[in-house]
């Protein structure tokens, strides 16, 4: 037991290749040239063939962050995407706010502040102490964000927050 908590990232992949139609007025929707190769590998590896079924595409989610116990990290989420409930719901992450986030971990390291990015306690929520293992949360914290920042396709990506204890 214990604080874990996760960042995911969705991304949305069409179906129908809409140029292919245009192009083609012989072909339909659901004609093999006119879907996307990668949305039936999509649907094939999920076993979802016989259920999308749809002109629509399928969203992708998967998990791009994952903290243990990184309670100041957590509090951050909860203080500015969560609205102050700390309640183990889903939450949509702009981009902007992973922005946000990264510079606040940037100013408490570069200031030793702790007070930017404070410990929150609770249940199985680990250390409160300003310790290596803080200072080492904020440190990864930048690291994983900034993958994620120079990832090519990162404005086509879409995050929610989730914890759970």
């Amino acid at each position: 037991m214990g604080l874990d908590m996760y960042l995911h990232a969705k991304k949305y992949v069409e179906k129908v290749n809409w140029q292919a139609l245009n192009d083609n007025q012989d072909l339909s929707y659901d004609s093999p040239e006119a879907v996307f190769p990668k949305w039936n590998e999509i649907v094939e590896v999920a076993d979802m063939k016989d259920v999308a079924t749809d002109i629509y595409g399928v969203s992708v989610e998967v998990t791009c962050a994952y903290w243990r116990k990184s309670n100041q990290i957590h509090k951050w989420f909860v203080d500015n995407v969560q609205g102050g409930e700390d309640n183990c719901g889903d939450y949509y992450v702009s981009h902007e706010k992973l922005r946000e986030l990264r510079e606040t971990c940037r100013q408490t390291l570069f200031a030793k502040d702790p007070s930017l990015l404070p410990p929150q306690g609770g249940f199985f929520f680990g250390s409160t102490d300003i310790d290596e293992w803080y200072w080492q949360d904020i440190k990864n914290t930048i690291k994983k964000l900034d993958r994620l920042f120079n990832l090519p396709d990162f404005d086509k990506l879409s995050f929610s927050y989730t914890s759970s204890w």
